[in-house]
């Protein structure tokens, strides 16, 4: 098996995530070589070089002096929302397919900059949406496919948590997640890429119409905390919306970081003949990204994906089906058991490497850039339509998007400056 050397830009905590699938892959024979990694914060990538092994002449606080380097062959970019265009294109631009944590970007018209790099610079692209690569997505996708659920009309993107802002009260977690210019966007962009990704890529990728949306930051607060994690500008904790696409079909959107009630729902899809009811949606990367002995980094507890098919029969009789998978359970096993290829659509790196080698085509793999663009363009959807206080066009949310990436990034050790293309309406 022909091996892959990686670098790694930001070694934050999903970079612990990213070095857990790879040493979960080569477990599996997977030839993988982590060959260098990247932090601007010299004590974090010193940490990181101690605990995965390398030495430090393969550290750098400078991404732009590792990608030097003659020995690697392709970059993941561990960074935060606002910076994913700005050091995804210069990894491109550089010469490097490029693996990009999610969101891809922190509006619609950096995701469309990025998604277009691709082509500029004649390199690979994937982001991660670990929603996607799962028996749950795959058997809803195939069911709604083949007309089980008749003609969908209607569907919700849940996403909810009692409490957790990022940086916040999860304090564990970076305070970029909360920096009006770094992290740019609360859940909608960060969690509810997870769902809504996966609500569209089931559909099919339906083109949308319009937008509603209204977001919020009215969760309870407190000066203390405000004081301790330098948080006084607050990005929000709640976005909902409705959205139309062509077709009819409708979508309700709720996604919060943090409300006062316990349950919300999950999200389903309904049709004239049955729907589908999604528990457990994978937000944490799946079996691979559980370190052996111990627990998903970032916290939370290993999702096991499941559906709920409701239903009718030719003799108007209503019928209830429990559909169970999750890639750790006896029906995700026996799909890879059945189809050894199937592995390679079960998890993000996975399925990245394995596109790299030739294994899989830009016809054969899971096209997560253009899901991952389309997810920004609904999403900028509800933050106009909420600033706006109206409904949004698509039309008008392609002339109204604006690059918001950073251009320039103050550091340690100075400014770096990125050259990117500027957004063109399209």
């Amino acid at each position: 098996m022909k091996e892959i050397r990686i670098a790694i830009i930001g070694t934050g905590m999903i970079s612990d995530r990213h070095m857990t699938v790879i040493n979960n892959l080569k477990k599996r024979g997977q030839n993988l070589t982590v060959v260098a990694a990247c932090d601007i914060v010299k004590e974090k990538v010193e940490a990181f070089g101690r605990k995965y092994g390398l030495p430090e002449d393969r550290l750098y606080t400078d991404f732009r002096e590792m990608l030097k380097r003659d020995d690697i062959d392709e970059v993941e970019v561990c960074v935060h929302n606002n910076l994913h265009t700005s050091v995804a294109t210069a990894v491109m631009a550089a010469g490097y397919p490029c693996y990009s944590e999610k969101p891809m970007a922190a509006s619609y018209a950096d995701a469309k900059i990025l998604y277009d790099a691709q082509k500029k610079y004649g390199q690979k692209l994937a982001v991660q949406i670990s929603s996607i690569y799962n028996p749950q997505t795959r058997i809803a996708k195939k069911m709604i496919a083949e007309g089980k659920l008749g003609d969908v009309y209607h569907v919700r993107s849940v996403g909810h948590r009692r409490q957790g802002r990022p940086g916040y009260d999860m304090p564990f977690f970076s305070h970029d997640f909360i920096d009006p210019k770094i992290g740019v966007h609360g859940p909608l962009f960060d969690l509810g890429i997870y769902h809504l990704a996966q609500m569209l890529y089931v559909l099919g990728m339906p083109e949308l119409e319009s937008v509603y949306g209204v977001q919020s930051c009215s969760y309870w607060r407190d000066a203390r905390i405000d004081n301790a994690v330098n948080c006084h500008t607050p990005i929000e904790d709640l976005g909902v919306g409705m959205a139309r696409f062509k077709g009819g079909i409708s979508m309700d959107i709720y996604e919060d970081w943090a409300i006062h009630m316990d349950e919300i729902g999950t999200s389903f899809i309904a049709g004239s003949l049955g729907g589908l009811k999604f528990t457990d949606v994978d937000t944490t990367g799946g079996p691979l990204a559980v370190p052996e002995g111990g627990s998903i980094v970032g916290g939370g507890a290993l999702q096991k994906p499941r559906l709920e098919w409701f239903g009718v029969d030719g003799d108007g009789v209503l019928f209830d089906n429990k559909i169970e998978c999750a890639i750790g359970d006896i029906s995700g096993m026996q799909e890879v058991a059945l189809n050894p290829e199937m592995e390679k659509y079960n998890d993000n790196q996975l399925q990245w490497y394995s596109y790299l080698r030739g294994e899989l085509t830009d016809e054969t793999r899971v096209d997560s850039p253009y899901i991952a663009m389309q997810t920004a363009f609904l999403s900028e959807g509800v933050v106009l339509s909420s600033e706006l206080g109206r409904s949004v066009t698509a039309d008008e949310i392609k002339a109204m998007s604006k690059s918001i990436a950073l251009r320039e990034q103050e550091t340690p050790f100075g400014t770096i400056r990125y050259d990117f293309d500027d957004y063109k309406p399209e």
